[in-house]
């Protein structure tokens, strides 16, 4: 959901691309005031450069990479990078992104909805460092929610996982053009410490597909489908409860139960 510059006139919004342009400059002035912490900022998806031209107004001397998927708006940010030397223009996709997230101090952008849940994931298993996003309400309130709840999913658990997430202002529809035809929602991303290393949370990833591909299932009967353990075993972490009632940490036990070797014999079943 790229930002329209005041005053200019923005391509038309493609439908393919999830795009609806923001306009409300207060969503702006919020996204900068955070940004102006950072020297090394990734923004995802600057389209006409209004959102960009706000962080580099608040954060003096950081560094702004926008990476850009429409090559229709790559002009006008190119134009813009030229009066602003804290700019570089990245022509690529935010999912397959062209540059090592990992080197960035933070990440930002008002995101396509129909690329939130690859996107969140990759933040999460190939990131990990603060970001502010805006997302549609729905799966802004899925990432905070807690277990048990009926918000609370797989993406919930992975991103719990790396980030304390912190709930921001909602954004209306009349805060875009076209307007969507849902309300958005600002989210926080805080790195917690001692996240797990990459290759558990790609094991996290796959376990929480399998797992609530079953949601209202008993966790244990799951666990034993999805990580071929025994039923009984799983059950010493999981007791009688559902998967959606089950913590992020409960799910690395049941990793790292996955991970010792299991003694022969049915395991309690």
């Amino acid at each position: 959901m790229p930002l329209a510059g005041r005053g200019e006139a923005a391509p038309r919004p493609r439908r393919s691309l999830g795009q609806n342009f923001l306009r409300a400059r207060w969503v702006a002035r919020l996204f900068a005031d955070w940004a102006s912490r950072f020297r090394l900022l990734l923004e995802i998806g600057p389209g006409t450069g209004a959102l960009t031209r706000e962080v580099l107004a608040s954060c003096r001397g950081c560094m702004v990479y926008g990476l850009e998927l429409d090559d229709r708006l790559l002009p006008g940010l190119s134009a813009l990078g030229l009066l602003s030397p804290g700019l570089g223009v990245v022509h690529g996709d935010a999912l397959h992104p062209p540059l090592r997230l990992e080197a960035f101090d933070a990440v930002y952008g008002s995101i396509p909805y129909n690329i939130t849940g690859p996107l969140l994931g990759l933040l999460a298993t190939g990131y990990g460092g603060p970001a502010m996003l805006l997302l549609q309400r729905e799966v802004a309130d899925r990432l905070a929610a807690r277990p048990g709840t009926a918000a609370y999913g797989r993406i919930s658990v992975l991103v719990q996982t790396v980030y304390g997430v912190r709930l921001g202002p909602v954004v209306p529809p009349s805060a875009f053009t076209p307007r969507p035809r849902v309300y958005s929602r600002i989210v926080y991303l805080e790195p917690r410490r001692g996240k797990p290393p990459r290759e558990t949370l790609l094991a996290l990833e796959e376990l929480t597909r399998c797992m609530f591909s079953g949601r209202n299932k008993v966790a244990a009967k799951m666990a034993e489908r999805c990580l071929r353990i025994p039923r009984g075993e799983a059950a010493r972490v999981t007791g009688s409860r559902r998967v959606y009632q089950l913590s992020p940490s409960d799910f690395l036990a049941l990793l790292r139960l996955a991970a010792k070797p299991q003694p022969p014999g049915e395991g309690g079943r």
